[in-house]
């Protein structure tokens, strides 16, 4: 398709461009609702550009005045509310037909993406194409309201780093936790923690099935807040990458029905969850009780319920305990929007049980930092940056991050790579700022951090 090869483009020039003149085009096909009543008919608009557009209608507003403008196709079929953008503009001036209008964009919304979009809007002719230019663009905008000028990460995910299946579910699950936030009272002011907005995404893109995407699209919604935006989520995002259908299954069940024996969800149940096998088989729609007895292994080990099944007994199967944990309950509210914190020792149970179902593989780095300045402009602070490199194997990949910041960049140091004071203070002490820290073991997840990736899997 043509639009996304222009959107992708665009990211891959994203976010310093130098715009042209913004070209007006007929928006024949297009509607816009305002004001209080968004019920009432849809004012037909006359043109548009990258900057703004024009709205048929005799209803008058003051020039200034910041309005909600609902973007939508005309003659758009009833409950297609995903077919609808929601925009700022503000009254530029008065025309003899109606009234001029120039977009206030969301903070982090390059204009040059913007105008891919709204551009791509206007010229398509393929209604499915329509419909999937006005989810992206809900989706963009969605991302900007909730990440500010973090949203970057998040965005780029959009413009090729995934293929298409996986894009399709990046967006459904950033819509299903738009509509999740739309009843609550702060929902304008919600706002997340970029960079775990765009791991929730990047993982949860793997989803294909309607029993584990809502639990992304739960988690994503319970990651924003009215308050300062935090990663504690990171942790839950972890436990649900392994997270398959039956598991799914029998884990939102064994909770659901925790949390209807003792109300209010504070404590684990007094009484046991046990299904038996034929509950278990109508459950997951999965015959073979042996398979279900390795799955509810699967959440036992994930520290998700509290009992392992007996693999001992040569008695044919009867029963499954499916009690959760704390932990489990836990997962479950914040896949389902509650925005609790989550308490200490149940991020550290759960690092603990994903560090033994799934041993984080270390490999040994060279690591090199510099600190750097702009030639060009000598009375700018200094940058640093770190670059990683295997020090042996087959991999011969290489990765750099930069830090705008000292500050940053100590933060990184000490957390990513375990530093004491006393290796970055030797660091400043050195005049040329040039020295190889040391030969380190990391793994791959925080190698991931700095931007490394095996040979063998970069997407």
């Amino acid at each position: 398709m043509s639009w996304i090869s222009d959107l992708k483009r665009a990211m891959k020039k994203f976010p310093e461009l130098d715009l042209p003149r913004a070209e007006r085009r007929t928006a024949s096909r297009l509607a816009a609702r305002y004001g209080p009543d968004s019920a009432s008919a849809p004012a037909r608009i006359k043109d548009i550009s990258d900057t703004g557009l024009y709205l048929v209608t005799e209803k008058r507003l003051s020039t200034g005045e910041l309005i909600t403008l609902t973007l939508e196709e005309e003659g758009k079929q009833e409950n297609s509310s995903e077919l609808q953008v929601c925009v700022h503009a503000r009254v530029a001036r008065q025309g003899e037909d109606g009234i001029g209008l120039s977009f206030v964009l969301p903070p982090g919304l390059d204009t040059d993406l913007w105008g891919v979009l709204v551009r791509n809007i206007v010229v398509l002719n393929d209604q499915r194409q329509i419909a999937e230019m006005f989810r992206t663009l809900r989706t963009v905008l969605f991302l900007c309201r909730i990440c500010q000028s973090g949203a970057e990460e998040a965005i780029l995910l959009l413009g090729g780093q995934l293929d298409s299946d996986r894009t399709e579910s990046l967006v459904k699950i950033a819509l299903s936790a738009e509509s999740m936030l739309a009843s609550e009272p702060d929902a304008d002011r919600m706002r997340a923690n970029p960079k775990l907005v765009a791991n929730i995404l990047k993982e949860g893109s793997w989803c294909r099935d309607e029993v584990v995407m809502p639990l992304w699209a739960g988690l994503l919604a319970s990651s924003c807040s009215a308050g300062a935006p935090d990663d504690s989520n990171q942790v839950l995002v972890k436990l649900l990458i392994n997270m398959l259908p039956n598991h799914a299954k029998i884990f939102i069940d064994g909770c659901e029905r925790a949390l209807k024996s003792a109300p209010g969800g504070e404590k684990s149940p007094d009484a046991s969850i046990v299904l038996s096998t034929k509950e278990m088989i109508i459950l997951t729609g999965e015959y073979d009780l042996t398979k279900n007895s390795h799955d509810v292994a699967h959440l036992f080990y994930l520290g998700l319920i509290q009992k392992q099944f007996n693999f001992t007994s040569y008695r044919d199967i009867e029963s499954f305990d499916i009690t959760p944990t704390n932990l489990g309950l836990e997962l479950f509210k914040h896949c389902h929007g509650d925005r609790g914190k989550i308490e200490p020792h149940l991020v550290e149970a759960a690092n603990t049980h994903l560090l033994n179902f799934a041993p984080q593989l270390t490999r040994q780095f060279n690591i090199t930092v510099d600190e750097m300045t702009d030639r060009t402009k000598p009375n700018d602070p200094p940058y640093y940056q770190v670059a990683i490199a295997p020090s042996q194997g087959t991999t011969s990949a290489t990765a750099t991050k930069q830090y705008s910041s000292k500050e940053e960049f100590i933060a990184d140091l000490q957390q990513r790579l375990g530093y004491a004071d006393g290796a970055i203070e030797r660091f400043f002490a050195d005049p040329e700022r040039h020295h190889k820290l040391l030969n380190h073991p990391m793994c791959d997840e925080d190698a991931q951090y700095f931007g490394w990736y095996p040979d063998y899997d970069k997407r």
